[in-house]
């Protein structure tokens, strides 16, 4: 019940808002997420003097249907990840086809 919608725990634990100043966020969610649920609920909304990135994986690559356990594994995910450490030196996300659960088709750069 503390995690339900509304539910005490959830306006306590929210009532700080989602993000501190001074700092960058980067969330990166899919929509095929079986965990969060709806995806969407994974991203953040940026407070006071933060920056929030929020990503959605499908929208740089349609071929990528990672699911939420997969997700450390894709490649497209580790290079946004990789993007938000070293903004000053991005490298460009390469789309594939990834699977749910057996990852990557063919070879990954």
């Amino acid at each position: 019940m503390e995690q339900e919608v509304g539910s005490d725990f959830n306006r306590a634990l929210d009532a700080g808002g989602d993000t501190v100043p001074g700092v960058d966020y980067t969330v990166i969610a899919t929509r095929f997420d079986e965990v969060v649920t709806p995806y969407t609920n994974a991203f953040l909304t940026a407070g006071p003097g933060a920056t929030v990135h929020n990503i959605t994986v499908q929208d740089s690559c349609g071929l990528d249907a990672t699911d939420h356990l997969q997700a450390s594994y894709d490649p497209v995910v580790l290079t946004h990840v990789l993007n938000a450490l070293d903004p000053a030196h991005p490298r460009p996300v390469r789309c594939q086809v990834v699977l749910p659960l057996t990852g990557p088709v063919g070879p990954v750069d």
